[in-house]
């Protein structure tokens, strides 16, 4: 399904009871609502499941660059206006968790509980040269160019070698990101600092991270622990950047315990 929301046309998946919770589910840079599939699965039966693909990713329209993570979240919000949804739970991973920072502090009134999982509150300045090159090359030759070793940082390489058909699924999403749609986000991350405003987050709020993560490591899970009041931190053991697909069984219990009670 599509919604016009402002600039951008989103793509989304609503399932689920009409009347149970809302849980809003927010995927990583170059990847796309799919990626959240053990999830839905997981959560529908007790709750009213959204997936949405941010802008420039998956089906949804890539409007010219830069990005915000700001501009990206505000799409969320018009999505749940277009939708009639008041207030929904949100769970986001990497950039999806940089989205819910944003939600959580500055529209408190819209998100019940709120999960951060493989997240940080800001880009250090040393890694902004990094984030240039890795849009240096894209523009150059496309998502290609990336796809191996954003794989290799997002699972293990003995989940790669054992579940070769899921990492071929999720190498697809990656090389099949629209160029404008990445390099926007990669413009949104490169500048991100929200570290003041993690102590006014006010929800309810567990932190995930996988424990081997590189990309958003424990540490930076352990700032947002500490500077979000009365937030929880588990640590999914020998997981990487995408414990919810490598350590799904596991991620899953942690989420629907969370969101249940």
């Amino acid at each position: 399904m599509q919604a016009r929301v402002g600039d951008v046309t989103l793509n989304y998946e609503i399932e689920g009871p009409r009347e149970a919770p809302v849980v809003t589910l927010s995927h990583s840079l170059a990847s796309a609502l799919p990626v959240w599939d053990f999830q839905a699965i997981a959560l529908r039966g007790a709750n009213r499941v959204l997936r949405v693909d941010a802008r420039g990713h998956g089906g949804s329209s890539a409007p010219p660059g830069p990005y915000t993570i700001e501009m990206i979240s505000r799409d969320i919000i018009g999505l749940l206006d277009y939708l009639e949804i008041r207030q929904t739970h949100f769970v986001g991973i990497s950039m999806g968790g940089m989205i819910g920072q944003v939600l959580g502090a500055r529209y408190p009134e819209r998100i019940g509980k709120l999960v951060l999982c493989d997240t940080s509150g800001h880009t250090p300045p040393e890694a902004v040269p990094i984030w240039q090159e890795r849009i240096a090359r894209v523009e150059r030759a496309g998502l290609s160019a990336v796809a191996d070793e954003t794989l290799e940082r997002w699972l293990s390489e003995e989940f790669r070698r054992s579940r070769p058909e899921i990492a071929r699924r999720i190498r697809d999403m990656i090389v099949n990101t629209p160029v404008a749609g990445y390099v926007g986000c990669c413009h949104a991350i490169s500048g991100w600092d929200n570290l003041a405003e993690l102590s006014g987050i006010r929800a309810r709020t567990l932190i995930m991270v996988g424990e081997k993560d590189e990309s958003a490591p424990v540490s930076a899970a352990e700032v947002l622990r500490r500077e979000i009041g009365g937030s929880e931190l588990c640590v999914i053991p020998g997981a990487r950047h995408l414990p919810n697909i490598e350590a799904a069984a596991l991620f899953n219990q942690k989420l629907t315990r969370f969101l249940d009670h």
